[in-house]
């Protein structure tokens, strides 16, 4: 039960940490998606 719990915890850790660091460095879907052409004032 302590093995399965911890893995929760780590899981969740790797996570929030992956999302955290990912849209920090620039690779969020909104930066990823976007460009110049991209026409968003109509």
């Amino acid at each position: 039960m302590k093995a399965m719990l911890a893995a929760f915890v780590v899981t969740a850790l790797i996570a929030v940490s992956a999302d955290l660091i990912l849209a920090n460095v620039g690779f969020s879907s909104q930066e990823r998606g976007s460009s110049a052409s991209v026409r968003l004032d109509n």
